[in-house]
């Protein structure tokens, strides 16, 4: 069976369809539709997916050319991942005449089959939801989407990255960026606060990563810390920055892609959380904690890219030692704070 999946468009999201796209690549030959930016992804999986990088907001004529060898394998299924219009009318572009995805926005004009989501999926995982799909499309027979095996690098991997970052044998990450918006940002001078608490106590020297335009946000964090810090905003590849998460001895996060990428190495993982629903979208990682601050803000989670409140007060409330108390509690570590 040849099978197409139209992928999603964040980092995060990908690595919660992952269950999905186990379930797929073992029920027949897979292809996945994803942006340019987004293919080097799909290398970290270990899985045997054909990945077509597909420049989705092309005009419509390019799409559909670049969509020509798609055509050409004349799939028996096609797996729509994004509740998005465009996503339904890439599968239908792809020649399948078994498609399958969530009626939203249109989207059954162009999906064979369009399912309605459960009355109460605001209570069930991404992951889930992106594997029921498959199993509604006969790709699999068991009712519950397969655990993620531990991902890890390779010692020469990792020898050639402590080089390039002047990496200690151990260490703690902290990434505090959020691509998807500054609400689920907390505060550098928390991180900060949390990075002299570490030093003191765990005695670990900090990397922290960001992309290059959050720059910003690691230099506040260094000049307002005493701990032992090294910066590596800007200087990974995406799999360079699995390899640094693999060996860690812990991550602090906000909810971003770093903390999803995190979950294929099952990296203690800690999150200061206010506008993220985590029952929903929480990384799939058994080595997980959420910190909140609860009652601070009547709508949280809100899901808001940018607080609805203007205050930021259910990330401000989240105090360090709180954060630090789950580091302890998921690593062993010293409690001595």
């Amino acid at each position: 069976m040849k099978i197409i999946v139209i992928g999603l468009n964040w980092l995060g999201d990908i690595i919660m369809s992952l269950p999905a796209l186990v379930a797929a690549s073992q029920a027949g030959e897979t292809h996945v539709v994803t942006r340019p930016h987004l293919a080097e992804v799909y290398s970290l999986f270990e899985l045997p997916l054909h990945v077509h990088a597909i420049a989705t907001n092309a005009w419509p004529h390019e799409v559909f050319k670049q969509l020509r060898p798609l055509r050409r394998l004349a799939a028996e299924r096609a797996i729509v991942l994004p509740d998005s219009l465009r996503a339904a009318m890439l599968a239908k572009a792809c020649g399948t005449t078994g498609s399958i995805g969530y009626a939203a926005q249109w989207r059954s004009l162009f999906l064979d089959r369009a399912l309605a989501k459960p009355v109460e999926f605001t209570k069930i995982h991404e992951a889930d939801l992106h594997y029921d799909l498959c199993r509604e499309a006969g790709l699999s027979n068991e009712m519950t989407r397969p655990t993620l095996k531990k991902y890890g690098c390779s010692d020469t991997e990792f020898a050639d990255l402590a080089a390039k970052l002047g990496l200690p044998a151990r260490y703690l990450v902290m990434a505090p960026g959020a691509a998807f918006g500054a609400a689920k940002r907390w505060p550098p001078a928390l991180f900060a606060a949390l990075a002299d608490l570490v030093a003191a106590n765990m005695k670990l020297p900090i990397v922290i990563t960001a992309s290059a335009s959050e720059q910003t946000i690691v230099d506040e964090i260094c000049g307002n810390s005493r701990a032992y810090l090294i910066s590596a905003a800007g200087r990974t590849s995406l799999r360079e920055l699995g390899c640094l998460l693999s060996r860690a001895e812990a991550l602090v996060a906000n909810d971003s892609g770093t903390m999803h990428l995190a979950a294929l190495y099952q990296t203690p993982t800690v999150v200061p959380v206010g506008p993220t629903d985590m029952i929903r979208t929480g990384p799939l990682n058994p080595n997980f904690a959420a910190v909140t601050a609860s009652g601070v803000c009547p709508i949280a989670p809100c899901r808001q890219r940018t607080c609805p409140r203007h205050d930021h007060a259910c990330m401000l409330a989240i105090p360090p030692e709180a954060v630090y108390a789950e580091l302890v509690r998921l690593t062993g570590g010293s409690d001595a704070a």
